[in-house]
């Protein structure tokens, strides 16, 4: 992996961080992490999901280092003890705009830089999604109010989905209003707002206003307590088509997850719309693996590396599983069936789950086993019919 010199002199430190910036987003970076040490730290960068070392900083360059990115952050430098937030922009000679967030540790401030997508903003069309899950988010979409949940873990791409959701809905006879924390990319034609939380300014309260400010659509970043999901519901059921994000580890567990935090039964059958739960594994590189062949096979023939790709993977693409409140799918939520009940319901309407997505992926060698195990677990094997047992 190619690296960047240490500078030579003080003198030499701002065109060194920013050399590091770009060296880092055109490796294909979506994260940077700076992990301080006894001795020095250690620079990360998180490639297609995956942590890697890149490069060791001597412990006379880290306060150097942590110093520059902080005042290009806008972050209260002599602040040390307490965990701050900032933004670099692409304004300012960097290849993207950055987000920063700093934490105190055990030998230093730890920094974690998100580097932001420099591409224009995806529709739903170049998310190339499944013919079932898009003609089930369409359909959700098209209604004029309800709650439309987007579930995974972090880095799974809710946000993009988000976004290109809201570029679907963007017309100038709609009034779109997002709340977000922080606000990841410009939407021309959208009110966008960031929470602050250390003044009060939560997604609660930013809703409610919301509210007062006649939305045809509402996007809330993250439902995260029960007062953010209460009002969710609330403009949900009141005539908005309200768009979120939950942290859940599939589409049924959001429902369960949305009853834990004191949403009633018969509101979520009433105003719950689609809840679609998403993963992204590596993409295999098209020129070491070619079509028709697994990517396993190919993986162990070639070592899967070459000019084009990074460790035999080139990108990544999406595995999703949806669930749609349909009138029976709502009465058995309502019945209080178990979740394995729910899911033969699921399977039975031919929505796809988050494992035969993989299978599916795999099947037209778009990934590998080794990276379906590695996002899904060794239990999504068990669906790949020529995979090893159990």
């Amino acid at each position: 992996m190619p690296t960047v010199a240490l500078p030579r002199s003080d003198q030499d430190v701002v065109a060194w961080v920013t050399d590091l910036l770009c060296q880092a987003r055109a490796l294909g970076a979506s994260d940077l992490h700076l992990d301080p040490g006894p001795e020095g730290a250690c620079l990360r960068l998180r490639v297609h999901g995956l942590l890697e070392d890149w490069l060791d900083i001597p412990a006379q360059w880290l306060p150097r280092l942590v110093s520059r990115l902080k005042v290009m952050a806008q972050m209260d430098l002599a602040e040390r003890r307490l965990p701050q937030d900032g933004r670099l922009l692409a304004a300012d000679g960097l290849p993207c705009n950055v987000r920063v967030a700093s934490l105190p540790t055990l030998h230093g401030e730890k920094l974690c830089l998100r580097l932001g997508d420099p591409g224009p903003l995806h529709d739903l069309a170049s998310l190339a999604l499944p013919a079932t899950v898009a003609e089930a988010l369409h359909h959700a979409l098209a209604r004029p109010d309800g709650l439309i949940l987007i579930t995974g873990p972090t880095g799974s791409g809710k946000t993009t989905t988000l976004y290109a959701c809201l570029q679907q809905l963007n017309q100038r006879s709609r009034h779109i209003a997002t709340v977000e924390d922080p606000i990841e990319r410009m939407l021309p034609g959208i009110s966008q707002t960031a929470i602050q939380p250390r003044i009060g300014l939560d997604f609660a309260s930013v809703l409610r206003a919301l509210l007062r400010q006649d939305p045809d659509v509402l996007m809330v970043g993250e439902i995260r307590d029960r007062a953010t999901a209460e009002v969710a519901v609330q403009a949900a059921e009141t005539g908005h088509l309200v768009l979120s994000t939950l942290h859940t580890a599939g589409a049924l567990d959001a429902l369960h997850r949305l009853r834990h935090l004191g949403i009633a039964d018969y509101l979520l059958a009433d105003t719950l719309r689609l809840v679609l739960a998403q993963r992204l594994v590596r993409r295999l590189c098209r020129h070491c693996h070619p079509a028709g062949a697994t990517g396993d096979m190919v993986m162990a023939a070639t070592n899967g590396c070459c000019r084009h790709c990074h460790a035999g993977y080139d990108g990544r693409t999406g595995l999703y599983e949806f669930i749609a409140m349909t009138p029976a799918f709502s009465q058995a939520w309502l019945d209080g069936h178990d979740h394995q009940h729910l899911q033969r319901m699921a399977a039975e309407a031919g929505w796809p789950t988050l494992v035969d997505s993989a299978s599916a992926a795999w099947r037209q060698g778009l990934t590998s086993q080794h990276e379906i195990r590695r996002v899904l677990g060794p239990q999504a094997l068990c669906a790949l019919a020529d995979a090893p047992p159990c």
